[in-house]
């Protein structure tokens, strides 16, 4: 199901709300853009019976302002410096950038 409007894509993502500003720079050009900051926690057992922890930080977004983004594009959030290390556009309107702090 896709967004109705710009306006409610651009509501999901509002600074006075739950969206944060970045900056992202797609193929050398940068532009300022909102985004939903996730830093997911995860725990995985590689089967020593010892859990390895960490996050899996995740940019979600609305699709129009990614246009072009790729692997190894790269986003600023909270002067954090992130590598695009997968782009999952989800069909409507919005867009999912798995991130990897460099």
């Amino acid at each position: 199901m896709a967004f109705e409007s710009t306006s409610d894509l651009a509501g999901f993502v509002n600074t006075n709300d739950f969206g944060v500003a970045a900056t992202i720079t797609i193929g050398g050009s940068s532009s300022s853009i909102n985004v939903i900051l996730n830093k997911e926690y995860f725990a995985i057992d590689p089967g020593t019976g010892m859990d390895i922890e960490g996050t899996q930080p995740v940019a979600t977004g609305i699709t129009s302002d990614m246009s072009g983004v790729d692997n190894e594009d790269t986003i600023v959030i909270d002067s954090v410096t992130y590598n695009i290390v997968s782009v999952q556009n989800d069909g409507t309107g919005v867009t999912a950038l798995v991130l990897e702090q460099q």
